[in-house]
């Protein structure tokens, strides 16, 4: 599909922990592309881009395609500004030196580097509104939120191996403990052994030379640890009401204040079960916080953070 000639475009980028979905939005008069709003516009999708699992190499080859591949689609000298929220790009000075070499490789002046919980923040909330956050919880999970001061904080995000408690990792991780236990006769987790099993291709004989040397992306099993629980299996759920427990965690140091935490990620917008134990656990121990699910796709806000530097 070709776009319009002479019509500059916004190319949006929000970058997870499994793929990179990328948004052309038209600049100027009439719009002829409609934003990702409820549904609009179809994304492209890409690799994902997480500058800690990557290194900077990785990363900006990645991005470079991107820009590469949609200019293609554009049109050349079709796009005014790069508004990417990438995963790992915590620090600032890693975030300029992405953008530097990205503007360098393609030509295009104004590129913006962003963590991807700020565009997420930016979709959710207007720029000015105070008392309010994100939870993100995907294959990592993280609380990114603005206090009443107006200062930006985070907590969490540590990665699966320090950290990211509740998250999709953490479900599958614990999962495995289950299933292990069940090895050993500790533990009955019959329904999961079953699943790995069949799904999988991993049981007693294998899950260690599987986990430890072949490389298994531990994570695919979340997906399973949610169909099990929708089936009324009681280790599932009890896993699943554990994740929820452990996501509550991200909010002990909001205390009593008041907050609107949108919720955000691919489990978060995708498993009802999950929403369902996290909301009643946070109406029992943070009556304060009002959950709600997020308008608008985070991409959505690279766009809004581009066009308000842009000006």
């Amino acid at each position: 599909m070709k776009y319009p000639e002479k019509v500059k475009y916004i190319l949006a980028i929000d970058s997870g922990a499994t793929k990179s979905e990328v948004l052309l939005y038209p600049v100027g008069e009439p719009p002829l592309v409609p934003p990702l709003v409820k549904g609009g516009k179809k994304l492209y999708k890409y690799p994902f881009i997480n500058l800690n699992l990557l290194g900077f190499d990785e990363s900006v080859k990645r991005l470079k395609n991107i820009v590469k591949d949609v200019t293609k689609i554009a049109g050349k000298g079709s796009i005014l500004a790069v508004s990417a929220g990438i995963s790992g790009a915590r620090y600032e000075a890693d975030r300029k030196k992405i953008a530097s070499a990205l503007k360098k490789a393609t030509g295009i002046k104004k590129v913006f580097i962003l963590p991807d919980t700020e565009i997420a923040l930016a979709a959710a909330f207007e720029h000015d509104t105070k008392n309010c956050g994100i939870l993100i919880a995907g294959t990592g999970s993280i609380l990114y939120y603005r206090a009443g001061d107006g200062k930006i904080n985070r907590i969490g995000g540590w990665g699966r191996h320090i950290g990211d408690e509740g998250s999709g990792h953490w479900i599958a991780r614990e999962a495995l403990y289950k299933v292990t236990k069940h090895y050993d006769k500790r533990h009955k987790a019959e329904l999961l052994v079953k699943v790995i099993k069949k799904e999988l291709g991993i049981d007693e004989t294998n899950i260690i030379q599987q986990v430890y040397h072949h490389g298994f992306e531990i994570s695919k099993l979340t997906k399973h640890v949610f169909r099990c629980a929708e089936k009324g299996d009681k280790v599932s759920i009890g896993i699943i009401k554990d994740a929820a427990e452990n996501l509550l965690t991200h909010f002990i140091p909001l205390k009593k204040q008041k907050y609107t935490i949108a919720m955000m990620g691919s489990l978060l917008t995708e498993e009802k079960l999950l929403v369902q134990e996290l909301k009643k656990a946070a109406r029992k121990k943070f009556p304060n916080i009002t959950l709600v699910l997020p308008e608008f796709s985070p991409v959505w806000g690279a766009v809004k953070i581009a066009i308000s530097n842009s000006k």
